[in-house]
């Protein structure tokens, strides 16, 4: 509602918004679009954004980009398991880059989280998953996605373009730098990704530079990921969670929101899955089971949520805070997943692209991505070898790959 009034205001306020005038080259251009993207640009204006940098920073913004809205369009062509999600990660190379980007900010990260209680392994953890530790910050210019998304006959095109007027101001008042403010195709941006709008509530400057530089700036980001678990209600010192067994007759409620104290859980037989006690505490915690009644079973508490506000969904939540814990030497998940085929590792996803280029497929990249050139591969190396491939990349498939290795490759 405040951005409408925002852009309502641009003619009750009579602020000049100039007619936008098509380049004098022959350049694709959409004088409707146009119109919307500068309209953008002086709500920026409006709202306190330096008017030159502001128009400088839609000034080549003509017509909308079509990938951006194939993207939009993009469905995944099946879901995936938990267990699979889990595995990718939360793997092994994840947790030692994670262990290695970690001393790479010790110091500041100790100071962080004394400052503000937020555990420094959470905050490296988001790093990890968001972008790989800074390996994948996007490549495609923010606001021509965001533009795209908010001007264009698009789902939520309100929330783009409100999205849209936040990027326009963080780049005009100098906080990215203008040839590099990129990111995904929805717009989120930084080592930590955050929107436009969420920058705007909760950036950082950790420096004291006068930029919050998410993009240049790995320190910004992760100040500003500790800022965004104490808004979100992060508990000093607490757990987020336990892996947990629970006693077959346990009949009462389950769900992060039904909450007991960890000393009420104990005193119900609960234990940790390793078999210790669950400690003494007068803390809140829900029951979680993620899978089932199989497989893994948590108590959560207050900063599990917390990380859950960050991206509300539980296999997010839960690879974050997995990820964290095993970065601080944590062994991992005890309970088994209720699978007859375990998943595997982007390690082991690229062990299986690797034989099937070695086999003449064109699979792309070695990346562990299963990506369509990897399917259709695999399609065609299962239907060429007379066997049936179910779709599934997991340790059964890994395990046939092998046995059809060619003489002398390795695993690796």
């Amino acid at each position: 509602m405040l951005a409408t009034v925002a852009f309502l205001s641009l003619f009750s306020a009579e602020i000049a918004q100039p007619t936008p005038t098509p380049p004098t080259f022959n350049a694709p251009y959409d004088a409707q679009y146009r119109q919307c993207v500068q309209g953008a640009a002086m709500t920026a204006i409006a709202q306190g954004a330096p008017r030159d940098a502001a128009l400088a920073a839609v000034a080549n913004i003509n017509i909308p980009n079509q990938e951006i809205i194939t993207l939009s369009r993009a469905q995944p062509e099946s879901s995936m398991e938990l267990w699979d999600y889990l595995a990718m990660m939360v793997d092994d190379e994840r947790v030692a880059d994670g262990q290695a980007a970690f001393l790479s900010q010790r110091e500041f990260l100790y100071d962080l989280g004394i400052r503000t209680g937020v555990d420094p392994a959470t905050i490296v953890a988001f790093w990890g998953i968001e972008t790989n530790y800074g390996r994948i910050l996007g490549r495609r210019n923010v606001i021509d996605a965001l533009a795209t998304l908010g001007c264009t006959n698009r789902p939520r095109a309100q929330f783009f373009k409100t999205e849209l007027v936040a990027a326009i101001k963080i780049q005009a008042q100098g906080h990215v730098d203008a040839n590099n403010f990129i990111g995904s195709w929805a717009g989120a941006f930084g080592h930590t990704q955050f929107m436009p709008t969420t920058f705007q509530r909760l950036a950082v400057d950790a420096n004291s530079d006068g930029r919050k530089n998410l993009i240049g700036d790995v320190q910004d980001a992760l100040a500003s990921t500790a800022n965004y678990m104490v808004r979100s209600g992060w508990a000093r010192g607490e757990k987020w969670g336990y892996e947990v067994r629970v006693p077959a007759n346990y009949r009462g409620a389950i769900g992060r929101g039904n909450t007991r104290t960890l000393t009420t859980w104990r005193a119900l037989g609960v234990k940790q899955a390793n078999g210790a006690d669950i400690p003494q505490s007068g803390a809140s915690y829900g029951l979680i089971r993620p899978t089932g009644n199989r497989g893994p079973t948590y108590l959560v508490g207050r900063n599990y949520s917390a990380v859950y506000a960050y991206n509300p969904a539980q296999a997010y939540a839960l690879a974050v805070n997995l990820l964290a814990d095993r970065i601080k030497g944590g062994a991992g998940i005890v309970t088994p997943w209720p699978t007859d085929d375990p998943p595997i590792s982007r390690a082991q996803r690229r062990e299986i692209q690797t034989i099937l280029q070695n086999m003449g497929y064109d699979v792309g990249a070695i990346d562990g991505i299963l990506g369509e050139k990897t399917r259709t591969a695999l399609n065609g190396f299962y239907r060429s070898n007379g066997l049936v491939f179910d779709g599934r990349v997991a340790s059964k498939c890994l395990s046939t790959m092998r046995q059809f290795r060619p003489n002398g490759q390795s695993k690796n």
